[in-house]
């Protein structure tokens, strides 16, 4: 399990037969929306999809984990984006959540030291502490629990304030990121869902906090705010060059978040349910593991019930099998590998 390069290598093995495309009356359009965690990703694949036959054009609009999946569920996309499972208003007709691709939620940080240099990558924060800065409880930089978990930096910490940027919508980043904090300080954030604005302890945001729109919005608040911290999938932190806080995962070691620290966890993550959705263990004890990784999910149709099915199953079944594993490392991203994959891929058979 931990020998992530054989891992990843079998992503080729396991993809044993693309479906071949049956010819359709005229190229239709596949409308899809949802997760922004992914959009870098599936933006990339639709590019590559739409090039590579004539039948079906797909499109994607990042608007966030719930509105993807109410659009879905009403029939706005016909297939849906999330990062989070439904709590209310699943759809009534069949239907499956499909593992697309695996990835890091990075805590990027906009802070310069005394001596005027950035030192956002430098910061190395506990699970506890993190929990602590969002749960507004740490508000200053050079604050005692920072500082003792910083000791290469420690005179070199500002006495500047923390200003939280977090997600303005529905997101299953957010739900995903609240499912780590509650794993490690459940009295401090003792509520999943996918809407941190109720989630801040006291149920409403700390004063010393902004949000913005989308992760691109997040990380838009946190380039734009000296001193400021935030949450977003890495693939959107690298687009904007931002430095990202090393955390501690189980084991004590701090991580920085990659695409390779990703995939250390994301391989020993295999508990996959019979709806498609993976369990995730935020206390997982692996090497190099980087904590807070997770995988992005397509909705789609399984009762036929639905328009362009066809061209639904294609494009992801290439996202699985073809974009994934030539484009995700490049993108911050962990392609679906092993058994994940292989119940993806019979997941994705199933839609109709």
């Amino acid at each position: 399990m931990r020998r992530i390069l054989a891992v990843l290598s079998s992503v080729g093995v396991v993809a044993a037969s693309v479906l071949v495309a049956v010819p359709a009356q005229a190229n239709q359009t596949v409308p899809g929306g949802g997760a922004s965690f992914p959009s870098v990703f599936v933006q990339d694949c639709a590019t590559r999809f739409n090039g590579s036959q004539n039948n079906f054009t797909v499109n994607y609009q990042s608007v966030g984990s719930g509105r993807g999946k109410s659009g879905f569920a009403n029939g706005t996309y016909v297939f849906g984006g999330s990062d989070s499972a439904f709590t209310s208003g699943q759809p009534s007709w069949g239907w499956e959540y499909v593992p697309m691709i695996g990835g890091s939620i990075t805590l990027p940080i906009n802070l310069n030291g005394k001596n005027g240099r950035p030192i956002g990558n430098l910061i190395q924060l506990r699970q506890t502490t993190a929990a602590k800065i969002f749960g507004g409880q740490i508000t200053t930089w050079n604050h005692p629990e920072i500082v003792k978990s910083n000791p290469r930096i420690a005179r070199n910490l500002p006495a500047s304030g923390i200003t939280l940027v977090y997600r303005a919508d529905a997101s299953g980043t957010t739900n995903n990121f609240l499912q780590y904090l509650n794993a490690w300080a459940p009295t401090i954030f003792p509520k999943v869902q996918d809407a941190m604005d109720s989630a801040f302890p006291g149920g409403k945001p700390p004063s010393n906090s902004i949000s913005g729109p989308q992760n691109a919005g997040v990380m838009n608040g946190v380039t734009n705010t000296p001193g400021a911290i935030g949450y977003v999938d890495l693939g959107d932190a690298l687009k904007a060059g931002a430095r990202m806080a090393r955390l501690q995962n189980a084991l004590g070691e701090f991580i920085a978040p990659t695409a390779q620290s990703a995939a250390r966890n994301l391989a020993n993550q295999t508990n996959i349910d019979s709806k498609g959705l993976v369990n995730l263990n935020y206390n997982l004890q692996v090497k190099g593991a980087y904590p807070i990784s997770i995988f992005s999910y397509f909705l789609a149709r399984t009762d036929g019930g639905g328009p362009n099915g066809l061209g639904v199953r294609q494009f992801v079944r290439y996202s699985l099998e073809k974009c994934g594993p030539e484009r995700a490392a490049q993108l911050g991203f962990v392609p679906v590998a092993g058994k994940v994959l292989k119940r993806a891929v019979e997941f994705a058979n199933e839609i109709k």
